[in-house]
C-alpha cells in the first residue's frame, strides 16, 4: 500500500457535508464502514449494505428540502479521542437555507475509523438531538 497523507478530520467533515449540501448518494453511501452502526434514542440499527445509506439519505433529502434547506455545514469538531486509526468526537451539523442563512443546529456524535487505504469512514453515527 502506498502511503497517502491522512485527511484531517475537519477536511474529512467538510467532504461528507459537501456530500449532504449536494444530495450526492454515491459518495455519502461510500464515506460510511460497512457495517455501521446507527445509535438513537429508539434503538440501535446496523448498516450493512451501501443501499441501506442511500435510501436514507435520499428520504432525509427530501425532508430537508421541503424546510427550506438547502445545505449544512460542520462547525465546533470536537475530538474526544483519537488513536490507533479511529477518531472519536461530536460537531455541530449546520443547517442553511438557500441563500447560507442558518436554519437549525443538529448535534451529532461519530466514531470514524481509517480503512485499509487509509481512508476516514463512518463507523458510528449517533443524532444526539433526534428522537
Amino acid at each position: 500500500m502506498a502511503y497517502t497523507e491522512l485527511e484531517t478530520i475537519e477536511a474529512f467533515f467538510a467532504r461528507y457535508t459537501g456530500y449532504l449540501s449536494d444530495g450526492d448518494l454515491g459518495g455519502l453511501a461510500d464515506i460510511y464502514n460497512y457495517p455501521a452502526l446507527a445509535v438513537s434514542p429508539r434503538g440501535c440499527m446496523a448498516v450493512t449494505e451501501p443501499q441501506q445509506t442511500r435510501d436514507f439519505f435520499a428520504q432525509g433529502q427530501q425532508f430537508y428540502r421541503s424546510r427550506g434547506i438547502q445545505s449544512v455545514r460542520a462547525k465546533d469538531i470536537v475530538t474526544e479521542i483519537e488513536a490507533n486509526g479511529i477518531w472519536v468526537g461530536h460537531l455541530v451539523l449546520e443547517n442553511l437555507d438557500d441563500v447560507g442563512t442558518p436554519a437549525g443546529e443538529e448535534r451529532n456524535a461519530y466514531q470514524i475509523v481509517v480503512d485499509g487505504d487509509g481512508k476516514r469512514r463512518i463507523a458510528v453515527t449517533t443524532p444526539l438531538d433526534g428522537v
